[in-house]
């Protein structure tokens, strides 16, 4: 377990980006929006005709509570731009160019997981159990990332 005196955290009432709970809420929460901006889309609903903007309005959001800039959640030092954001740098480097923001490489990388498991669903609908798994996997293993339990 990783320990530092420096880095011991003083609860203020907000939520904890520590909190496992937490952040597994923030992320099956943005891969529930990916899905519903998705079939808004595909079902041709107003306000649904740019699906790819309001993913990366979602991620953009995301990224930053994560990386410790959302003043509603309590951040670790994790969170900071020079070790989660570098992190993220490092594991997404074409798609922080691209975005501009490591936070946002990884949920837009995410969304892609996502909406590429939902476009096999389709395809071939005998795959959904595996392609389920393995988009759980995947959540599972986004989460432990931004927890600092993997590196």
């Amino acid at each position: 377990m990783h320990t530092d005196l420096l880095e011991e955290l003083v609860s203020t009432g907000k939520p904890s980006l520590s909190d496992p709970a937490i952040v597994d809420a923030l992320v099956r929460h943005f891969a529930e929006r990916v899905f519903e901006t998705q079939a808004a889309w595909q079902l041709g609903r107003p306000g649904a005709r740019e699906p790819l903007m309001l993913i990366e309005q979602d991620a953009r959001r995301l990224g930053s509570i994560v990386r410790g800039h959302d003043s509603a959640y309590d951040a670790t030092p994790w969170n900071s731009d020079d070790r989660l954001g570098m992190y993220f740098k490092i594991l997404f480097p074409e798609k922080t160019r691209h975005y501009g923001d490591p936070g946002v490489a990884l949920f837009m990388w995410l969304a892609c997981q996502l909406m590429e498991g939902a476009a096999t669903i389709e395809r071939d609908p005998a795959a959904e159990d595996n392609v389920k798994r393995r988009l759980e996997r995947i959540v599972v293993d986004v989460v432990a990332r931004l927890l600092r339990e993997k590196h």
